[in-house]
């Protein structure tokens, strides 16, 4: 797989939680993954599902072996708001995934992620690039997320700036609307660090993006440029230079064992 998309969403009640994390499931199933859920449906396409889910009532995992015919079961499990839930499509190799997951971080913080083969030529598309971007704009719209992003080639929990900085996701999480926890190609921005930056059209017009999109509830989506292609070294430090005021202080020191995360080193209390 070689596109990873992540949204944070700050603590919510377990009845609303369990609603967005449907609406993720749905929007990811009928939006980036619709071809595979197609091909799932179909034996001869050798595409195949497995489905678990940790519920938090404490019973045991739930195994769905097939999504076709397990999907009003998951939409059931789901909105139960439990502390993990995968669906994963393969063929010969892992195809795609949809999953959220709960961190226990001064309440539960949930993370929404949808991660893909996309394949070079898709990733050097406009088109389908602009409907990655535009699926995630849509999927927040009512969220106010504190984070998201996408990124190509780079499967962690940890953003760059989480990584090169040593933030733990018990720091950073908590202080999410006071520090950026990263920039990537996609980055969503929560409201309150978009206000600190000048807002929508001061984003818009500082040069650093290719489309600048808020989101209804609140929040702003920050895409680099037309591609995860077109993001050279360049872009990505129009991105940081533009973010900085509001992203983390420090020295990046990367770790060796986390060489896929690219990052600008500098540090970003030292840009002007």
């Amino acid at each position: 797989m070689d596109v990873y998309l992540e949204a944070t969403i700050a603590p919510l009640d377990p009845v609303e939680r369990g609603k967005a994390v449907v609406a993720w499931f749905e929007a990811t199933l009928s939006g980036p993954l619709a071809d595979l859920v197609w091909q799932e449906e179909r034996a001869e396409s050798g595409v195949y599902t497995r489905t678990s889910v940790w519920p938090a009532d404490g019973r045991k995992r739930i195994h769905l072996p097939h999504l076709g015919r397990n999907r009003d079961r998951l939409d059931a499990e789901l909105a139960k708001s439990p502390e993990w839930a995968v669906t994963e499509f393969s063929g010969e190799d892992v195809l795609g995934r949809v999953q959220c997951s709960c961190f226990p971080v001064e309440g539960e913080w949930s993370q929404f992620v949808v991660a893909l083969a996309a394949g070079a030529s898709r990733l050097g598309d406009p088109v389908y690039c602009t409907s990655l971007v535009d699926f995630l704009a849509q999927a927040l719209d009512d969220l106010d997320p504190a984070f998201a992003r996408i990124e190509r080639d780079i499967f962690s929990d940890w953003s760059n700036i989480e990584a090169v900085l040593n933030r733990d996701l018990d720091e950073s999480l908590p202080e999410a609307r006071e520090f950026l926890r990263g920039y990537a190609w996609v980055t969503v921005c929560p409201e309150e660090l978009a206000e600190r930056l000048g807002g929508p059209a001061a984003l818009s017009d500082c040069g650093a993006f290719h489309r600048v999109v808020p989101l209804r509830a609140g929040g702003v989506l920050l895409q680099a440029t037309e591609t995860p292609a077109g993001y050279t070294d360049e872009a990505m430090e129009r991105v940081f230079r533009a973010l900085a005021p509001v992203l983390p202080e420090g020295e990046p020191c990367p770790d060796p064992a986390h060489p896929e995360h690219r990052f600008v080193p500098l540090d970003a209390a030292q840009v002007h």
